[in-house]
């Protein structure tokens, strides 16, 4: 019989390469030492693929993939439009959670071809 601890922590598997570029670049971040808080954080401006906590610094991640090189390498991607709408959801998710007063770091990964870490650039302070 299953708990319902291990029920809610089980991940699902991947719907498409964008979930599955996020899911591998939480579990890089987590082997790294930064604590999960939250993923998929939906507003009226935009999303935040994922956010972490970093010693005490909130870490909003931009997780981008691209497949080929075709319409550019994912660093590429990020748009100034993009930036701008993390930049405002970031800012809301703070508001709503009473961190304002913390700070706070905007960190990207990306994945170029292939969704593992021997094509995976991590991005601190990016934007």
């Amino acid at each position: 019989m299953r708990t319902v601890r291990s029920f809610l922590n089980r991940k699902k598997p991947p719907k498409n390469n964008g979930e599955k570029a996020e899911q591998e670049a939480e579990a890089f971040l987590r082997s790294q030492g930064l604590h999960f808080v939250e993923r998929n954080f939906f507003c009226r401006i935009g999303e935040i693929d994922l956010i972490f906590l970093d010693n005490n610094t909130y870490v909003f991640i931009e997780v981008r993939f691209r497949a080929n090189s075709i319409h550019g390498s994912a660093a590429e991607s990020l748009s100034n439009s993009k930036l701008t709408k993390v930049r405002n959801s970031a800012s809301l998710w703070l508001q709503k959670n009473n961190k304002q007063h913390h700070p706070s770091r905007f960190d990207a990964v990306l994945f170029d071809e292939k969704i593992d870490n021997s094509h995976l650039t991590w991005l601190k302070a990016v934007f």
